[in-house]
């Protein structure tokens, strides 16, 4: 008897141990006077004290999301009434210590005596955490959207990139036939004005898919320098200059004089696509450009425009790779994520506030010393 006691105690042990491991909880009770007992498990699944009386927990569910707590109130009503014997569900449990954060278990409850005249309905009631599954597959579902989608925007892409390369080639290939052909002095030099303009359109397509590929390879070239800032947004005005339009002014507001130590060149590529982003989506207005010292953490650089701004739908995914505002506008739409990349290499962070039809303003922050990994 004795050895038959100490086996009953180690089975018990056992399933506790097993219990607690894979998180399933067990409890038998009378539905009608809610007396019964459960292990330790069942209470923890439920977000209950161990000591609580089942009779405070059966019934009452504080802790469960109350469109699920309904749906097993439901069952018990009819229960008691003879027209259901099994449930199955998956329940919101509040997640301790958080608002509106929840853990997920599984419910398995099953009548196994119905006996009301004796004032005996006994149910058997098993559940589960299944937080980490539910979580696992949310990130799933998310990780195949984002499949699915940068599989769209690829396609877009390179039909959209077979369309960009082939532009300024033909171009370059036309009008280079043109010129063996015409002895005008002054529409050769048309025609050789027209090759390097298309010429740059081309080198600039193909740098912008070089460098990005550098960014998702992690195989940036970084070259970091003092420098001051106040020369280099020079520099980015007498680039961006030639390309204003006759309605559109821009404007290089009052900067003070600071030292950065960072990379020259991709702290240009960083404002000239700004700019150019700025350019073409500003028909009409003013452009500003500048920067604040924020020492001695940062330096916090702007491109401000009165353009057509961003609709909200797309204000979220701005920085993402291929996304084009207008499809018909020239462009591979890797620019904007250009600018992410970098800056995030960088330790800096990158923003934009705008309003659709009043134009936008993109921001970002560049540490004055970088990170050490790539100083």
């Amino acid at each position: 008897q004795i050895d038959a006691m100490n086996r009953i105690r180690d089975f018990e042990n056992f399933f506790l141990l097993i219990s607690d491991y894979a998180k399933v909880g067990y409890a038998k009770l009378n539905l009608l006077n809610r007396k019964g007992y459960a292990i330790k498990q069942w209470y923890k699944n439920l977000g209950e004290e161990e000591d609580t009386p089942l009779a405070d927990v059966v019934g009452v569910y504080r802790n469960m999301h109350p469109e699920d707590r309904e749906r097993i109130f439901d069952f018990y009503r009819e229960v008691r009434k003879g027209n259901r014997k099994h449930f199955q569900g998956e329940m919101r449990i509040y997640r301790p210590g958080k608002k509106n954060e929840w853990n997920w278990i599984r419910m398995n409850v099953v009548v196994t005596t119905y006996n009301p005249e004796e004032n005996e309905v006994e149910i058997i009631g098993i559940n589960y955490d299944i937080t980490e599954l539910k979580e696992t597959e949310k990130e799933l579902i998310l990780a195949r959207d984002k499949a699915e989608m940068m599989d769209r925007l690829k396609s877009a892409f390179l039909a959209n990139m077979s369309h960009e390369i082939r532009t300024p080639l033909n171009a370059i290939v036309g009008f280079s036939d043109m010129l063996g052909l015409e002895d005008d002095p002054e529409m050769r030099e048309q025609y050789i004005s027209m090759i390097k303009e298309n010429n740059t359109a081309l080198l600039e397509l193909i740098n912008d898919t070089l460098e990005m590929s550098r960014i998702e390879s992690n195989t940036i070239n970084w070259s970091y320098e003092d420098v001051n800032p106040l020369a280099i947004m020079h520099d980015v005005y007498e680039y961006a200059s030639p390309r204003i339009s006759e309605n559109v002014r821009l404007i290089l507001d009052d900067s003070p004089n600071v030292s950065l130590h960072t990379d020259r060149h991709k702290l240009m590529l960083i404002l000239k696509k700004l700019l150019s982003n700025a350019l073409r989506y500003t028909e009409k207005g003013e452009i500003h450009f500048g920067y604040q010292s924020l020492y001695p953490v940062s330096v916090q650089f702007y491109v401000s425009d009165t353009g057509n701004g961003i609709p909200k739908d797309k204000l979220g995914h701005i920085f993402e790779r291929f996304l084009q505002l207008n499809e018909f506008e020239p462009g591979t739409g890797l620019g904007l994520s250009i600018c992410k990349g970098l800056v995030t290499a960088m330790g800096g962070t990158i923003w934009v506030n705008s309003e659709e039809g009043k134009g936008s303003t993109f921001s970002f922050k560049l540490p004055i010393t970088p990170p050490d990994t790539i100083s």
